[in-house]
């Protein structure tokens, strides 16, 4: 995600969407051990690789060929801009796309303020200590 978040802060969204489906198809194929044969298409991908067990992956997966189909066979005035930080921090929350990458995992969003010692923390990370603490 961090690749994504960087290209789209310079402001290329067509290669941040290519290249975070690519990234997407080549993970589930690791964390499910899909086996695509040579002459596969997107279509079919979504179709028939996508598996009921896989949960949000496949309305997920879905809503990012959708912004990818146009980035990839049209041109920029044909994309359909979508948060795509969004849908990756879906994909990527799944616990078989999540274990790919460990040491990626998010860094906690803490706000320190050492002047009254408190702190305001994300719900999904409650109960960690402050910076340095």
């Amino acid at each position: 995600m961090r690749e994504s978040e960087q290209r789209l802060a310079r402001g290329e969204y067509g290669l941040a969407v290519s290249e975070a489906y690519h990234r997407v198809v080549l993970d589930l194929q690791k964390a499910y051990g899909l086996s695509l044969p040579a002459q596969w298409t997107h279509r079919e991908f979504l179709a028939q690789y996508l598996r009921d067990d896989m949960g949000i992956l496949n309305s997920e997966v879905a809503r990012l060929y959708r912004l990818y189909e146009p980035v990839r066979y049209g041109s920029e005035s044909d994309w359909t801009r979508g948060d795509l930080l969004d849908v990756l921090r879906k994909i990527y929350s799944e616990p078989p796309m999540r274990d790919l990458y460990p040491s990626a995992r998010p860094t906690p969003s803490v706000v320190w303020n050492p002047a009254d010692r408190s702190r305001a923390v994300r719900p999904d990370v409650e109960g960690l200590p402050p910076p340095g603490g």
